[in-house]
Formats: structure tokens, sequence, C-alpha cells
């Protein structure tokens, strides 16, 4: 299983960082020399997105420092519930044979966490899942509430809407500490250590074709408009502007493909926190993707922790090319948004080689 530690003392420097590294276990920053924050760095050697140079949010602005103490926030593992597994104990690929799939899953929490959710992608798409029952209804991320020592068995149980007979796809479980956690405004205006997430990635080969039913996918939000998707070189004032801004600094033309790196910005600006929308008619979001050749990834909004679908689907599956950089924007009709939203976006790898990122969540929220 998937696990680590989170420790209070490198919150502190890093506030959204929960990466994990293969099957270490983390309880400081030396103890992964290679996690990053905001991502995961875990799985397979290969590419990586990572935001470790973000500019954080000082002590000042964070809303959970005078509730912090020393010591780990806590503990958290997940993965597979007893795999068939190969000769050298890999976990072998489950197989599809139509109709609905069922992954038996188990996680191991300890700690202050109160609350953990997960996301179930398949190459690279969110899937909308159901826990345990088959009668029960589609949902994308279920919350399990956790006590302080935390033991659970469990199935997600999908109907794949991807995949043609002898595909072999990526399998990804995203982990989101304490989901149900919302700032109020009032004692709380950020999400601090709350909603940072890790990947298991395992493989499902398929013997059918998954069936073609739109009806089998849970509830997605309509909130974009004016979408517009491109690929287009990337500028030496893209990365001295767009990059460093966002906190990639020291990328340089020749060292682009050594890594993934993405954006995000609300109206122009880069936000670690909240949007307050009270008298804004639209918010304008843009997400760029670029880096290492060759990196496929689905590209997906969430508000809620449900998909926003945009061109008739719930995410966009982009290639990466040398030198060029996929841009995504899309307007938000505030109109469409009642009190307080949870908003982030996930780019999750389709191939054995990459890694997959959540960026931090915001709130969008109106004045009463």
């Amino acid at each position: 299983m998937r696990k680590r530690f989170l420790s209070l003392a490198m919150i502190l420097v890093l506030p959204f960082c929960v990466a994990a590294c293969g099957n270490y276990t983390l309880s400081d920053s030396e103890s992964c020399p290679t996690a990053r924050k905001g991502m995961n760095s875990g799985g397979p050697e290969g590419y990586n997105i990572a935001d470790e140079n973000a500019p954080p949010q000082t002590i000042e602005e964070d809303p959970f420092a005078g509730a912090q103490e020393d010591g780990d926030l806590g503990f958290l593992s997940h993965g597979e519930a007893d795999p068939a597994r190969a000769d050298d104990q890999s976990v072998l690929p489950y197989e599809y044979h139509g109709g609905e799939f069922v992954l038996d899953y188990q996680f191991v929490s300890e700690g202050k966490l109160d609350s953990i959710g997960f996301l179930l992608f398949l190459d690279g798409k969110p899937q909308a899942y159901k826990v345990n029952d088959t009668g029960a209804e589609y949902e994308y991320l279920h919350c399990f509430r956790t006590s302080e020592k935390h033991e659970e068995k469990f199935s997600f149980v999908f109907t794949p809407d991807t995949g043609k007979k002898g595909d072999t796809l990526n399998m990804t479980v995203v982990s989101v500490t304490r989901p149900d956690f919302q700032p109020d405004m009032k004692e709380t205006s950020s999400y601090g250590w709350y909603h940072q997430s890790f990947e298991r990635v395992l493989k499902l080969h398929f013997n059918e074709d998954a069936p073609e039913n739109d009806s089998i996918n849970g509830e997605s939000i309509t909130a974009f408009r004016d979408v517009s998707i491109s690929e287009e070189k990337v500028t030496s004032s893209f990365i001295e502007n767009e990059l460093v801004r966002a906190g990639w600094n020291g990328v340089t033309m020749d060292t682009l493909d050594n890594s993934v790196y993405w954006t995000l910005v609300y109206d122009g600006e880069v936000v670690y926190d909240n949007i307050n929308l009270t008298g804004k008619d639209t918010l304008t979001v843009r997400y760029t993707l670029c880096g290492t050749p060759g990196a496929r990834y689905g590209i997906s909004f969430f508000l809620n922790h449900k998909p926003i679908s945009f061109e008739g689907a719930v995410s966009r599956d982009v290639t990466l090319s040398k030198g060029n950089v996929w841009i995504i924007e899309a307007t938000i009709d505030t109109a469409k948004l009642d009190g307080f939203n949870t908003f982030y976006a996930t780019a999750v790898a389709a191939d054995g080689n990459s890694v997959t990122s959540k960026t931090s969540s915001i709130l969008l929220y109106k004045e009463d």
C-alpha cells in the first residue's frame, strides 16, 4: 500500500505537501528528497509534476498557524486488497470482462485526519463509482469518516466509461485528506494542510469493450462557458513570466523537457486560498501544462469534488510535445454558484511513466 506520515513541521514550510515517494514514510522533508509540494512524486520513475517553489502563504496568512503543534498530523496508507501477484510479487493487471468492475481496496489512517476521500480515474478520466453496494448511487468522491486509529476495507464498484478490448489502462486511486472541510471565512480562510493528495496506480486489462452508455456517469457540474483549448509554442516570455510567477524558478528552454510543469491562474492572478465572487459576474480560469515530451494526461476541473463538464466530457486528454504548452481557458458564470464552493484541477497520468498532480483547493464564495 502507498503510505506516508503528514508532518506539521514540514507543512509549515510546504503547506500543500503530502507527496509520497514509493512506499516510503514521509515524516519530514528529508525523508523523501524528491518529494514535491502539491504533487505526487511516488509511483514509477519518470516525469515529475511539482511545485515545490510555488510561493507559500506566510505564517501570518495561515489561519491554521495558531492551532498547529509540533509533531505529525497523521499517517495514511492506501492500496489494493488481496491482489493477484506475479512471481516477483508485483501486482498483476486486473481483468475486465464487461459490466460493472469491482476493485477491492483498503486504507489505514492514524492521527488528526478526521476523514479521507477517494477519487478514481481510468486512463486519466474521472470515474463515478459506488462503494460496496451495487445498488447505491454513483459518486465521484466518497468520504470516509476516520478515528484516531482507523483501518477499513471496501470495494469500488464502477462501470468503465473508456477502454477497448485488448487495452491495458492506468487505474488511478487518488486520496484527498479531509475532503469535507471548507473554510468558513470567519475562523479559517484557506484549506491549510487539508485536501492534500497522493495516488496509487494499478492496471486494468480489457477483455471486453467498455459499454457506450453516458447514463452510467455520476453527477457532473455545468459551470464553464467559452472554453478554449489550444497547444502553443513555449516562449521565453511564458517561462520568465507565467512559470516563474507560479513558482517554477530556474526553468529554461533547455531544461523544460526534464519535468512537467503546470500553472493555474484566476483572472490572471495566482491564488492559494480564496476568491470573493461578490459583485463579480464572471471568473476566468487559465490552466497550462507543459514539459516532458510524450507524457500523456487527463486534465479535469472539480467543483465540490464533482467534475466540471466541458466540450461534452469531464476531462481533456493531452499529450505533451517538445517545446509546446497546452492551455485551457474557461469562464465561470458566477450566477451559477451559490454559497461556498471548493475548486481544484487535476492532471492524472494516463501512462505508466508519469505521476499525478492535484492543484491546491481554493474557496469560491459570496458574502451574504
